[in-house]
């Protein structure tokens, strides 16, 4: 009898981890710069990241063990 893992595919597809719903509202920007200077000009701390669902940047607030930006 074969085992689980024998029967399971190599390659799996990567889900998105940024829902369609949140990139919708989100704000976007077309290149990091901009990205990174808009966080720079908010009040509260912000970090860009690159969209996996749109192919551009938004930020986000979520900072616990990602790098933080330089002022």
């Amino acid at each position: 009898m074969a085992s689980r893992r024998a029967e399971m595919p190599k390659a799996v597809a990567k889900m998105p981890r940024t829902r369609l719903s949140i990139c919708v509202r989100k704000r976007r920007f077309a290149s990091q710069s901009d990205a990174i200077g808009a966080a720079l000009a908010a009040d509260i701390e912000l970090r860009p990241y690159v969209c996996d669902r749109c192919g551009q940047y938004h930020l986000t607030s979520r900072l616990k063990g990602k790098r933080r930006l330089a002022p």
